[in-house]
């Protein structure tokens, strides 16, 4: 298997944009969470009752405090604090988090509170809620009720991460549970600044944890800075470096090793001029050859790292406010947060888009060789040849749910499902066909497939076995009739489609078994059904947790049968997948052993964020299409109208007309990951090119003369293709 790139680790510098000093956050739009706080972690022991601190406990960013530094930090617009990416090299242990938020008056309020894993809040010294729990994040999954005076009040909440995923949010509400935007801030506000005692000199120890922290934290940066060099020489075997990725990966080695130089240099006592000059215009050029706007960046950054040299020495000044300590480590913290920032937006902006495009060429992409013949066999160089691109082999799909159901509007939702994809997900729902005992309606089914069909669009169906998918009738059977009944629906729906569908989700989030009232089903003995009715098709398992899918494929023993495939949803309702999510994804699924399928994948965009939908749609179809092991890719319905879970998910808009997200993917799927090209053969005929796997017409012209092929390129198979003019006339 190929290695991956090495990317930047985010850190707590990174992870998120450090506060500005100044005053609170808007109390407007925040939908009631809490946006800033001051961060301290990860401490190494899973407890929510350690540290023991002070009921005046108060925390403040850039000193230290509870055995750490702490550090400002702005929670994502939903509210949610991505621990696990501040901390990412931690797999288990406990983040502190503070802040101060203002109640209106006094009275009755809750506290609504997210967290992965367990979570305790102290509020104004003083525990009021404490839940010992596993679980992913998700807003408001606990409710606290307080009562507040009127004024500003501190807030303490500690979250323990027992592996995976590290996650926490807090939303204030009224007493009617509505709620409140509120002003919130990191800093002390005025009216608590003594209890902050900002204005007391610094401790011997207070500033020499500080100074510790800040150098241990520039000497990771440096670190990961060098790091980040060595992959980018690596070509794995069987794998071809193509000229603009050779092109990208210099300029990012050389942008990253004078980075890396320029930090070894700011933090010494006498840095070499002369050199941080030279690092300095290295890593100006090296961003140059990426934008002039990084140029800019890059050069300032430089500027900034060599000036910040007079605040290192601050840092042992005896006569220091804790005000004036803080401030100089947050001028530190912020200048190493903003390489990071460059760096990330250096690799993932430019480096690992050169490096997509890169693997796209590689896995989806193949020689092909065109040789142009006369009627004698002879070569005819000079001849114009067109290779125009007729359909992807690679699974483009969408669920064709909402087909028949748009009225005068039908015409129109065809054509816009037909213009981007090659494949429809069609239902096969057991309650949905047969919701009569013995009386199965395929009325739908049956004009959905034969559409498809007619346009050559590939079908896929599903599921035809669902624990969530029963009819009521079959509530009053015994586990053996249910389970008979079952076999029937599965047998009969797979021997009438066996010519019109190319692929069965034949069971959906086994989990072991598919419990069906008192019956349960192994997914052995479903596919088994299945392939005995004698589909000359794709048999697949699908599941939520990539984890299921791995069961799946594990009974194969007696009359049992493993699926061909397996699919994996990826509904993004909680926010975009990270590329880290996706490659976490698609290594539990990979571990089935079979090909993979991103088989239902939702990125919502409602009239406020379409922009951020299209914007998560390319980076995610672009990532998919680089990743060797994804074996087609299904969006989760087309329009806003009938979407799961009635979520602005589609692509389109609930009237049909296009949201940037389908404007998007036509340009993915019609312009850049389409082949059409044109060229003249050489002396010995032949004109050869890069292009997509999937059907061709291939066309030659010489001297009045033209012929025509079709073929079709796959990833095995022969890549040279004769041209044969007819005689001259």
């Amino acid at each position: 298997m190929r290695r991956r790139p090495r990317r930047i680790p985010f850190a707590i510098l990174a992870a998120t944009a450090l506060l500005a000093a100044g005053g609170p956050c808007a109390a407007r739009g925040t939908g009631g969470f809490l946006r800033a706080w001051t961060v301290c972690g990860p401490l190494p022991e899973e407890r929510l009752d350690a540290p023991d601190l002070a009921a005046d406990f108060t925390a403040y960013p850039g000193l230290y405090a509870a055995g750490g530094v702490w550090l400002p930090v702005q929670a994502e617009p939903h509210g949610r604090i991505d621990l696990r990416a501040l901390f990412p090299e931690s797999d288990t242990g406990t983040a502190l988090l503070f802040t101060f938020f203002k109640a209106p008056q006094e009275g009755p309020y809750r506290l609504r509170i997210g967290s992965d894993d367990a979570v305790r809040v102290d509020l104004d010294g003083r525990t009021v809620h404490t839940h010992k729990v596993r679980r992913a994040w998700g807003a408001d999954q606990d409710t606290v009720p307080v009562r507040l005076t009127a004024g500003w009040h501190r807030l303490l909440v500690r979250v323990v991460n027992h592996g995976g995923e590290w996650a926490a949010s807090v939303r204030v509400a009224g007493a009617r549970d509505q709620p409140l935007d509120v002003p919130n801030q990191a800093e002390c506000p005025p009216s608590m600044e003594a209890a902050c005692r900002l204005d007391e000199a610094v401790t011997v120890g207070e500033r020499a944890e500080v100074a510790k922290y800040l150098a241990e934290a520039a000497s990771r940066l440096r670190a990961d800075l060098e790091a980040a060099v060595p992959p980018l020489a690596e070509t794995p075997d069987d794998y071809v470096t193509f000229a603009e990725y050779r092109s990208a990966r210099d300029l990012g080695r050389r942008f990253f090793e004078a980075l890396a130089a320029l930090w070894d240099e700011g933090v010494q006592e006498h840095p070499n001029a002369e050199r941080v000059r030279a690092e300095q215009h290295r890593a100006e050029e090296a961003a140059r050859g990426f934008s002039e706007v990084l140029a800019r960046e890059a050069d300032h950054l430089a500027a900034d790292i060599l000036h910040h040299h007079d605040v290192w020495k601050r840092l042992g000044d005896a006569a220091l406010s804790r005000r004036d300590l803080a401030r100089a480590a947050l001028r530190i913290a912020r200048l190493m947060a903003r390489t990071r920032r460059l760096a990330e937006r250096i690799e993932s902006e430019r480096l690992l888009t050169a490096r997509f495009e890169n693997d796209i060429r590689n896995f989806r992409q193949r020689n092909l060789a065109v040789l142009v013949r006369d009627a004698d066999g002879r070569p005819v160089p000079g001849a114009v040849v067109e290779i125009v691109q007729q359909g992807h082999d690679f699974p483009f799909g969408c669920n064709l749910f909402a087909f028949g159901r748009w009225g005068d509007k039908n015409r129109l939702y065809e054509r816009r499902f037909e213009h981007l994809f090659n494949l429809a997900v069609v239902p096969t729902y057991w309650p949905v066909i047969e919701r009569q005992r013995g009386r199965p309606d395929y009325g739908r089914l049956d004009a959905a497939v034969r559409w498809c069909r007619q346009r050559g669009i590939r079908v896929r169906a599903h599921p035809l076995v669902w624990s969530e998918a029963v009819p009521r009738w079959a509530d009053r059977l015994e586990a053996d009739a249910v389970r008979d009944a079952l076999r029937t629906h599965v047998e009969r729906t797979v021997r009438r489609y066996r010519a019109g569908v190319d692929a069965w989700d034949v069971i959906h989030n086994p989990n072991g078994a598919a419990r069906l009232g008192p019956a349960e089903v192994p997914p052995a003995e479903a596919l088994a059904w299945a392939a005995g009715a004698g589909p000359a098709a794709t048999l697949l398992a699908t599941a939520d947790d990539p984890a299921a899918l791995v069961t799946a494929t594990c009974h194969d023993e007696g009359d049992g049968r493993r699926p061909d495939a397996v699919g994996v949803t990826a509904h993004q309702h909680e926010g975009a997948w990270s590329l880290a999510r996706l490659r976490q994804t698609m290594d539990a699924a990979a571990r089935a052993g079979v090909p993979v399928h991103l088989s239902a994948v939702t990125i919502l965009g409602n009239a406020e964020t379409e922009a951020e939908q299209a914007e998560a749609v390319r980076h995610f179809y672009t990532a998919a299409l680089a990743d060797r092991r994804v074996a087609g890719i299904t969006w989760w319905d087309l329009s806003d109208r009938f979407a799961w879970r009635n979520a602005a998910a589609g692509l389109l808009r609930s009237d049909l007309s296009p949201k940037p997200a389908y404007r998007v993917l036509e340009d993915l799927l019609h312009r850049r990951w389409r082949t059409d090209a044109a060229g003249r053969t050489d002396p010995a005929g032949g004109v050869r090119a890069r292009v997509f796997l999937g059907t061709y017409r291939l066309t030659a012209r010489a001297d009045g003369r033209e012929a025509t092929r079709e073929v079709h390129l796959g990833r095995e198979g022969p890549a040279t293709v004769e041209i044969h003019l007819p005689p001259e006339r």
